[in-house]
Order: C-alpha cells, then sequence, then structure tokens
C-alpha cells in the first residue's frame, strides 16, 4: 500500500504549483519560494508522520487510534466480525486490524483556518489542500471527498475524520471528543458468567425451540446469576438481535463491555422471558470453555461419584459418575468415562437412585442428558431406542 509513492509526489507537486500560481501570482518573488518550502515540509512532515496512520477499507479509510484499532465512519462498515466498539452517537465505529499502525493524536482546533491539508487513501495515500471553515464540533470543506479521510492543519495536526461527503464534506473533529473516545477503546470486555452451546436439532425436538443457544452452565455470584438466568434457558435475542446458534450468540457478547446493561430474550420451559445483565470483567481465573459437539457416543456404566473424583472437581457437582464404557451397549457413543451425569430431561440428580428413576420416568423417551466433562457443562442427546 505504501510501497511506490511516485504517483503521490507527482500529485504533490501539482498542487503545489496550482496553489502558489493562485494565491501568491501577484506577490515578490521570494514570498512565493518561501511558501513553496515551507509546503513542501509540511507535505514531507505528513508524509513521514502520518502515511502509517491509514488503512484501507471496503467503502473507506479507518484512521488509528490505537496501534491495532482504527475508527472509521460507521457508515462504512457493514457486518465486520473485527468490531470492538460503536459510539452511535457520534456514528463512529472502532476496528481491530491484524496489523499495527502509528496511532493518531488528535487536537482540538487552536485557530480559524480556513485552508487545510487532507490525507486521504485511494489505492495509495494522497495529500489534498482544501478549503475549509470550522463550525463547533465540526468542519465543512470544499469538495467530495472519501469518507474518513484524515482533516490536518497547518500546524501539522490531526483534527478529525470526514463522516459525510457530498459537494462539500463534513469533517468531525475528534479532538473534542478524544477523551471518551479513549475511554471507549480502553474498556474491559463483558463477561456474562455462562457457558452455551447451540441448540441442534436434536434439542429443538425435546425442548421444543429450533434454535437459539442454550445454557449449561452459569457462573455462581457472576452476571448472569445475579440476573436469574438458569441452566437450560434458551437465548433466543441479545438487545432484539436474534440468536440462532452459539456462534452469534458470542459475536454479539464481543463487543460488549465492562459495565454495560444488556437485554436477553429467553425460553424457558416454553415461556418467554426477559432480563436485563449487567455485563462485569471476566475473572482472571474463570475462562470461557467453547462447547463443541460429540463426534462420538458411548456407552456407560454408572456409580456415585468416587470421594477422589469429588476433591479434585472445580465446583461442587451432584449427579452420578460414568464409571465404565462398554462397547456393546445400546447406548454406545452417548456418554463417556468419568462424565458426571446432573440432569435428565431438564431434572435434576445426585445419587444412583434418582437416576433410575429418572430413566424410569422417561421410558421410551428421547433423552436430555445434561453431564460435567473437563470442568464444563454439556447436553447430549441419549434416542429412546438406546436408552435402556
Amino acid at each position: 500500500m505504501l510501497k511506490d509513492k511516485s504517483y503521490t509526489k507527482t500529485f504533490i507537486k501539482i498542487c503545489i504549483s496550482t496553489i502558489i500560481f493562485f494565491l501568491f501570482l501577484f506577490q515578490p518573488a521570494y514570498v512565493k519560494a518561501d511558501f513553496e518550502n515551507s509546503l513542501k515540509d509540511s507535505i514531507e512532515n505528513i508524509e513521514k508522520n502520518f502515511f502509517s496512520s491509514l488503512i484501507s477499507l471496503n467503502k473507506g479509510i479507518g484512521v488509528a487510534i490505537d496501534k491495532n484499532i482504527v475508527i472509521a465512519p460507521l457508515d462504512i462498515v457493514e457486518g465486520s466480525k473485527n468490531i470492538v466498539a460503536v459510539d452511535s452517537k457520534l456514528n463512529l465505529v472502532f476496528l481491530k486490524i491484524d496489523k499495527n499502525l502509528s496511532p493518531v493524536s488528535f487536537q482540538i482546533p487552536q485557530k480559524k483556518n480556513n485552508i487545510f491539508f487532507l490525507l486521504t487513501l485511494i489505492e495509495e495515500p494522497k495529500i489534498l489542500v482544501v478549503k475549509g471553515n470550522i463550525q463547533e464540533s465540526k468542519a465543512i470543506i470544499e469538495g467530495n471527498h472519501t469518507a474518513g479521510s484524515l482533516l490536518i492543519s497547518p500546524e501539522l495536526n490531526p483534527l478529525g475524520i470526514v463522516i459525510k461527503s457530498a459537494s462539500n464534506s463534513e469533517v468531525l473533529l475528534l479532538g473534542n471528543f478524544y477523551s471518551d473516545i479513549n475511554r471507549l477503546i480502553k474498556r474491559k470486555p463483558g463477561w456474562l458468567g455462562l457457558q452455551a452451546q447451540t441448540v441442534t436439532n436434536e434439542i429443538g425436538r425435546i425442548i421444543g425451540i429450533s434454535q437459539g443457544a442454550i445454557i449449561t452452565n452459569i457462573y455462581e455470584g457472576g452476571p448472569s446469576d445475579k440476573a436469574g438466568l438458569k441452566r437450560g434457558d434458551v437465548i433466543v435475542e441479545i438487545d432484539s438481535i436474534k440468536v440462532n446458534n452459539l456462534n452469534e450468540l458470542q459475536r454479539e457478547i464481543s463487543v460488549k463491555f465492562a459495565g454495560e446493561t444488556i437485554e436477553l430474550k429467553v425460553f424457558r420451559e416454553g415461556i418467554q422471558k426477559i432480563f436485563k445483565v449487567t455485563m462485569e470483567e471476566p475473572p482472571a481465573q474463570i475462562g470461557f470453555t467453547e462447547i463443541k459437539p460429540l463426534l462420538q457416543i458411548q456407552g456407560v456404566e454408572v456409580s456415585e461419584i468416587p470421594e477422589a473424583v469429588k476433591t479434585s472437581l472445580k465446583r461442587a457437582v451432584n449427579g452420578v459418575f460414568v464409571k465404565k464404557v462398554s462397547e456393546n451397549s445400546h447406548a454406545l457413543g452417548i456418554l463417556k468415562e468419568g462424565d458426571i451425569i446432573v440432569e435428565i430431561n431438564k431434572k435434576s440428580l445426585s445419587n444412583i437412585k434418582e437416576f433410575y428413576e429418572l430413566l424410569t420416568q422417561s421410558a421410551r423417551q428421547d433423552l436430555l442428558i445434561l453431564v460435567y466433562r473437563q470442568d464444563s457443562f454439556q447436553y447430549v442427546i441419549l434416542p429412546a431406542q438406546k436408552s435402556h
């Protein structure tokens, strides 16, 4: 993007000559020479200090606000997975990129200038000299310019970016909002305090919901626990955005921050409920475990949970222990040795007796079984023809 600058330098020469011709046509020769030298120095400093701050986006330009975060008008970004924050009030979006750029520190204009530099990017960087007027928190400059282009004062201070383009372009002066922007990108990511998995066709057939993310674990004392969410709830919307699977839930959560309150629509035993959850910073000792669907299923023989296993668990878990796998079991492929069966068909169990009682109650039904496996919870399906 920045390797071949010959075109840019040619453009700069033409730009300088044109400005000098019109502004200094009737001025003494030494005035023209001083201005030309000053302008060339400014162009070189812009090239040196700001060329590495821009990156091309699909419909405009991003300007580095941190080494791997760029700021851009929200209107030019559609469905990017790299969004880390959105400021809907200012109509700005912050994107994480996979390379390091030189961050720009935006300044508040100190003078009411009407001539500016504009650093833009069309195939490669270009420096324009533009006329304009400052109006409170924005500037209006002449010409239709690429969204995201960087406006620079004659003193070489970055002032803002183009957010709207027409016959004239509107520039948002970001120095007025710099402290708010900085806090926004420095915020800690939000943590819901739950684990979930996608509602598969098999799970949906049992619980009566065809899509969403079903909660497999709630961290005690976490945000979801405080809000009243429970294991087995199915999340179908977050802030009025539909959630069809776990990936979509994770994607929406990834752009939320600690301290932010979100609204979750869930189904609990067929009844729709709304919960407001205030997200928190993730505890250092707890990380998300991505729940992956089982690839193979195994038959089981159960027992009470051995004391040695209980003491090794990271949390208190009630249920029955998968003691042995039988290759010729009719439950082949459902459970694994070392699993702890916690629920059958959304009903909790804590011992062998309750385990067999629930099996009896669920005769000839598919079983929705919640297991505790490798320090996380997961639902699995045991088809009716293999349950006994």
